[in-house]
């Protein structure tokens, strides 16, 4: 199924087009022409995101549309007119490619609109249905309000169906805004005046929820034209988010305890009501529809999922300042490695072509951040191997150069190609495939994918390999915690002097 995703550049679309890729649909992703790509897959670009947007190119043979695109913030020049801002791309432009989408034959529309069309808080222990009674009054949600009102105007007229979708607040990895200030202040060791606040109540929810919701509302029967509301399942008050942000970090939580009375009145004294309100108050949701007419239950819970954003960023920090001096090498020495071993490559080239008629082996791989790349090799195996996991693999399907190229690794030189280009380092977990679930969850729960994959290190040089998984995420994640500059050089030379297993067949 072809899925187009607007604003595949933003923090949600980026996501939801890297978790479509691990599915059996085909994300397309949409982003103005000035952006450049990040994401190994189809690209569709348009000039502008408005009225009058031609998206004629851009749904062709589309059978699903989920429109991300939006506009949060109002720039100086806006500012004097911002309804008239924020409708010009919330709602018209949203109608503009609904109108079009409906006309060029797309089966299903789904809009990310967002829970302000409910209301800015919630009452105590009333939490917002689907169900609206009025009008928004913050201009952001009236916009995105007018859009679904249109959608479902057009949807009736045409033969596409909808879904509305309207999460509550959204983070995780590569969040910002308020979210990631409340980390970098928690982290800093900030006392902030918040500790308090313990009776509010807010419903959140992780970017993997809400990408998980999404993609299981593509072929849903249940989820045409309707609306839903998405959270984690579980609300936190205030304190409690930045205790579990504090657990996340490792870092003591140093918030303040002032009561919420206080910290509303001295908010109130310098005229930013609106701020005390949305410190103190509550904004709760209720997703018993979502679960049960679509059969979803949230994949992780907002505890464990802020958690982990927190402990993302904590090891972003370290890990950036760490090992600051990893790329300059990687660079140096795979620019040098190909120049020193080009006779090598073309040599190996050449008799790759007789061998099997095709001496580069090019496969998707896992990188960073769990985003795809091509990695390079030269080819071992026949051409109508499976693509399995090296452990998987037939230990017959390796040719003559094969076994010869995988005795020596030279099928891994190509790689250099890889850690020129940023994908990978010459240090690093070896990538994995992404139909490799089970080393992709352990991986991830150690936050191995937070660093660029590499051509060697701890676990190929200790024998370990992908067979098993979890002691494969620990050992990744221990070479990461403890890598240094010498390290660095002893598992490179370490290599290149025969040790290890490489990409072992059993």
């Amino acid at each position: 199924m072809n899925i187009l995703v607007t604003g595949a550049n933003g923090f949600i679309g980026e996501a939801l087009v890297s978790s479509l890729l691990q599915t059996s649909h085909k994300p397309i992703a949409c982003v103005r022409r000035s952006v450049k790509p990040v994401l190994d897959c189809e690209y569709r670009f348009i000039d502008k995101l408005d009225s009058t947007t031609d998206w004629h190119d851009a749904l062709k043979d589309i059978d699903v549309v989920i429109h991300c695109a939006a506009k949060a913030s109002i720039t100086k020049q806006e500012v004097n007119n911002p309804a008239s801002s924020l409708k010009e791309v919330n709602t018209l432009a949203t109608l503009n490619l609904a109108q079009q989408a409906a006309e060029a034959g797309v089966k299903r529309f789904i809009f990310l609109s967002s829970i302000k069309v409910n209301g800015e808080y919630s009452l105590p222990n009333q939490p917002f249905t689907p169900e609206v009674t009025q009008s928004p009054t913050d201009l952001y949600g009236l916009s995105k309000y007018e859009a679904e009102v249109g959608l479902q105007n057009i949807a009736n007229n045409s033969n596409m169906d909808y879904v509305i979708v309207r999460p509550t607040l959204v983070y995780g990895n590569k969040v910002k805004g308020n979210f990631r200030s409340l980390m970098k202040w928690t982290h800093k060791g900030i006392p902030l005046p918040l500790g308090g606040i313990n009776n509010n109540l807010r419903s959140l929810v992780s970017i993997n929820n809400l990408t998980d919701f999404i993609i299981s509302s593509i072929d849903n029967p249940n989820a045409i034209n309707d609306v839903f509301l998405v959270s984690d399942g579980t609300d936190l008050s205030t304190s409690a988010l930045l205790n579990n942000i504090a657990i996340g970090l490792g870092v003591k939580n140093r918030a303040l305890p002032i009561p919420p009375l206080l910290i509303k009145t001295a908010v109130r004294l310098v005229g930013k009501e609106p701020i005390a309100q949305r410190l103190c108050g509550s904004l709760q949701v209720d997703i018993s529809k979502t679960k049960e007419a679509l059969n979803w239950q949230p994949k992780i819970s907002t505890e464990e999922a802020v958690q982990q954003t927190a402990q993302h960023y904590a090891s972003s920090l370290f890990n950036s300042k760490k090992n600051s001096w990893q790329r300059p090498l990687d660079i140096t020495f795979s620019a040098a490695g190909l120049v020193a071993t080009s006779p090598l490559l073309i040599g190996t080239t050449i008799v790759g072509y007789f061998d099997t008629g095709s001496p580069l082996f090019i496969q998707e791989r896992v990188g960073k951040d769990k985003k795809p790349f091509k990695l390079v090799k030269f080819r071992t195996m026949s051409l109508d191997t499976a693509s399995v996991a090296s452990h998987l693999a037939d230990n017959s399907s390796i040719t003559k150069l094969g076994r010869i190229l995988r005795k020596t690794k030279l099928d891994e030189l190509p790689q250099l190609i890889n850690v020129l280009k940023g994908e990978m380092s010459l240090v690093g977990p070896r990538p994995n495939l992404f139909n490799q679930e089970e080393l992709i969850e352990a991986r991830g729960n150690q936050g191995v994918y937070d660093v660029l994959p590499g051509i060697t290190g701890l676990a190929q040089l200790s024998g370990i390999d992908m067979s098993t998984p979890d002691l494969l995420a620990k050992t990744d994640k221990e070479m990461i915690d403890s890598l240094t500059l010498q390290k660095y050089f002893s598992y490179i030379i370490r290599t290149a002097l025969g040790k290890g297993s490489g990409d072992a067949v059993k």
